[in-house]
């Protein structure tokens, strides 16, 4: 690992020594704003010569800042550039009694046309990368639209959605997932497939977050933010959307802003069917002889939902503003599986068992967010206080009848499970930053949250009439977990280095208990998470980051509960109350660069996690197969990242991501050695062709590599989803096609092997599906004035 750093950072110096080629005194600054003086961030400022020659380029920061820096005296001129808006350039001399020019703020009056330009035409979704993190803008990607937060998800670089819904960061399922900054209900277990993709703005990225973000995930922070209106007066979209499998939408927003109010609405109903199948091949040796299972499970899942999102900005005066806003989207499942085992002890078949499942499970999240915020007079100074309470239900009820087909038909067993599930979250947040001199920012905060889940499960057999408990499964669980954080950070520019130090601490306490089960088990700890991010701006077009941050993962709920639940009576998952927290040490080298038609971001990162999670695979003295979660001693990865786009031809865009690591496991499963070295690799490519007439083609392709630990071999994944959209009603409606996973190939593969068994099982999820979206937009283009709202309040 040393020698890793030392090479790492080595060859950062070395770019950076090579890149100096000023060498004067003089410094021209600045802030870029808009006309109600917000800041632009990542606006382009060019610094020319008195021959109009270029000598250097940058782009502001968050807080619209920029400097130039080692400028000998002399006249200069500065072009400034952001689209949407009108280009200006600035006359400035630099003499020997006036080396350092600050021209204060610069405000940028917007182009009206060139707004409605992009609006209509602006396809591409667009990455850049920021000081600790990657801005994934989502833009008009055919192949999302109509879908929900899963889609966009498996188009951001490094971001990979499996078939079966997990969600990692290069390659890695240690990963926490933010709304707004902050945990939420909508990304529990399968909400983020009933959020809808037409919410989002903008996925963050941030493999080595800073001390002021949680410091939950290894792999680092997936930050989804959500929409919030810019512009002023009434607009807003309105989508209709059918497919096959059955899939029936209607989603909408409306917003409205005034001088001092802004109103935001989004509304929704879906009628969704998914169609999975599931197969399995198993083979157990005991006392000299072999018994084969051989399972196939069809299910049909549906969905019924509604969610609606409002709130509203309320401007007191330039310095104050109060935001409050709810979420709630409530479902109903009703899912329908059917199992069929066919049972050998040679190629003969011994017996044959059906099991007929229906399921109902009724569910709802609730996300009530309040913030102030107060903008100080002096410059980029800004306090904010942050309430959040999430709170959500699920009743799941099951009903398993099971019955012998062959060589006799006979009933075996009728079985109802039901499952409650309640939880509330109540999180209190605070920051605070400032200016220190002319380019340093020092930012410090604290956090509270409270989280408390009920999580209730009964099974019970019908015997001579009546419901009777199963072996004793009648569990009440409750778990409760509180976080106490508080974290300091600077970040300074010197010269065209970007330095960012910060520290966290979080002291946590989590319980577990169940009288039933008599269960009671406490853990508590307090760590430091440091974090550091050195950047360096080679060029106007290239820039790089040498980072490192310190990252934990808590076990879920999920991952402690050690109640089974009942659906499969050959196969079953349960937690592990005794499993451990994960610490991982995390580096990265990143870059850059991008021209007029060209971006290209290459990665260099190592992680180094001790305790990591790993899922072990047991036989019980029934033959059951359990499946929980245990902690493995180490894991080390070493990895490159490459993702770019290229835009050959106006009408021809091309982009992906590429990603490959090798890693190594150390540790003890089912009391043996479980070391194991291996590596793998995954790559998204996409193809965007513009038509003449408003026509619009794309199509994407994931392949993810095989991967491999002790016990479990994950076969390579391969498959592609196309889109097709087409203009109407002068650019402000669109009609769009999308055919995901048209081969059926989306499917997950593994083999799983102990010391008298194999198991050999395909699970797909999600079959093919079709679907058409219609989108009309109203009163899309911005205003003159008053045209954004305070882009910081929930970001």
């Amino acid at each position: 690992m040393k020698l890793l750093i030392t090479s790492l950072s080595f060859l950062f110096i070395s770019f950076s020594i090579y890149a100096q080629k000023n060498t004067g005194i003089g410094q021209i600054s600045g802030i870029i704003t808009d006309s109600i003086n917000e800041p632009l961030p990542y606006a382009t400022v060019v610094l020319k010569n008195i021959k109009k020659e270029i000598i250097e380029g940058t782009v502001t920061e968050e807080r619209g800042n920029f400097v130039f820096t080692k400028l000998n005296k002399g006249e200069y001129f500065l072009e400034i550039q952001y689209i949407g808006f009108i280009s200006i350039e600035k006359s400035i001399k630099i003499f020997d009694n006036k080396k350092s020019i600050d021209l204060g703020s610069i405000a940028l009056k917007e182009d009206s046309k060139t707004l409605e330009e992009v609006i209509v035409k602006g396809e591409a979704s667009e990455v850049s990368l920021k000081l600790g993190k990657k801005v994934f803008r989502v833009g008009k990607d055919i192949t999302t639209q109509g879908g929900v937060a899963t889609d966009v998800l498996n188009n951001v670089p490094s971001v990979n959605v499996s078939p079966n819904g997990t969600i990692s960061l290069r390659g890695n399922s240690n990963v926490q997932i933010l709304i707004n900054g902050r945990r939420s209900g909508l990304t529990q277990a399968q909400a983020l497939e009933q959020l809808s993709a037409d919410v989002i703005e903008k996925i963050e990225v941030i493999t080595n977050p800073s001390a002021k973000y949680d410091a939950s995930g290894g792999a680092g922070i997936i930050n989804i933010i959500l929409k919030k209106n810019r512009k002023s007066g009434l607009n807003g979209q309105v989508r209709l959307v059918a497919g096959i499998p059955d899939d029936y939408r209607a989603l909408g927003n409306v917003n409205f802003k005034t001088k001092k109010f802004n109103f935001f609405t989004n509304l929704g109903i879906r009628y969704t069917n998914y169609e999975g199948d599931y197969s399995k091949k198993q083979e157990t040796i005991k006392n000299g002889v072999t018994t084969y299972l051989t399972q196939n499970e069809d299910e049909n899942r549906h969905d019924d939902g509604k969610l609606f999102y409002f709130g509203t900005d309320y401007y007191l005066n330039a310095q104050n503003t109060i935001t409050l806003a709810y979420y709630r989207n409530e479902t109903e499942d009703t899912d329908t599986t059917s199992l069929d085992y066919d049972i050998s002890t040679s190629m003969n078949i011994k017996n044959s068992i059906f099991t007929l499942g229906n399921s109902k499970e009724k569910r709802d999240y609730n996300q009530l967010e309040a913030n102030y915020t107060k903008e100080f007079d002096s410059s980029n100074t800004k306090f904010t206080i942050d309430f959040q309470y999430d709170f959500w239900n699920s009743n799941k009820i099951w009903n398993l009848e099971t019955e012998q087909t062959y060589p006799i038909k006979a009933p075996i067993a009728t079985i109802q499970t039901s499952g409650i599930t309640n939880t509330d979250d109540i999180t209190i947040q605070t920051d605070y930053t400032t200016t220190t001199g002319k380019k340093g920012h020092l930012e410090f905060g604290g956090k509270y949250e409270n989280r408390k889940i009920v999580n209730e499960f009964l099974a019970e057999e019908l015997k001579n009439g009546s419901f009777e408990i199963i072996n004793g499964i009648n569990n009440k669980l409750n778990y409760k977990e509180k976080i106490i954080a508080a974290y300091t950070q600077y970040n300074t520019k010197i010269n065209k280095f970007n330095f960012q130090f910060g520290l966290r601490l979080e002291a946590t306490k989590v319980s577990i208990g169940s009288e039933i089960k008599q269960l009671n088990l406490k853990n508590n700890y307090t760590n430091l998470f440091p974090s550091a991010t050195i950047g360096y701006e080679f060029k106007n077009n290239l820039s790089g980051q040498l980072s490192y941050s310190k990252r934990i993962r808590r076990p879920s709920l999920w991952q402690l509960n050690p109640f089974l639940e009942l659906k499969d009576f050959t196969a079953r998952f349960t937690g592990n109350p005794l499993l451990q927290p994960s610490y991982t040490d995390s580096f990265e080298l990143s870059f850059n660069y991008r021209k007029k038609k060209f971006r290209l971001s290459p990665s260099l990162y190592y992680s180094d996690t001790k305790d990591v999670f790993q899922y072990e695979t047991v036989e019980d003295s029934q033959g059951v197969f359990v499946q929980s979660p245990i902690n493995l001693e180490n894991e080390k990865r070493y990895g490159f990242e490459l993702s770019g786009s290229y835009n050959p031809l106006k009408w021809l865009r091309f982009s992906g991501d590429f990603n490959a690591y090798n890693y190594k496991q150390t540790g003890i499963i089912n009391s043996s050695d479980a070391t194991i070295s291996d590596k793998t690799w995954f790559v998204n490519l996409s193809t965007s062709i513009q038509i003449p007439k408003g026509v619009r083609l794309q199509t994407r392709m994931y392949h993810i590599g095989k991967r491999v630990n002790v016990q479990t071999t994950t076969l390579p994944i391969t498959y592609m989803n196309f889109a097709v959209s087409k203009s109407l009603f002068k650019n402000n409606g669109n009609l769009i096609l999308n055919i995901s996973n048209p081969f059926n190939s989306s499917k997950v593969r593994e083999n799983i092997v102990g010391s008298n068994y194999k198991i050999n099982q395909i699970r797909n999820r999600n079959a093919q599906r079709f679907s058409l979206s219609f989108v009309y937009k109203f009163n899309q283009k911005p205003s003159d004035k008053n045209r954004s709202a305070n882009r910081s309040n929930r970001n």
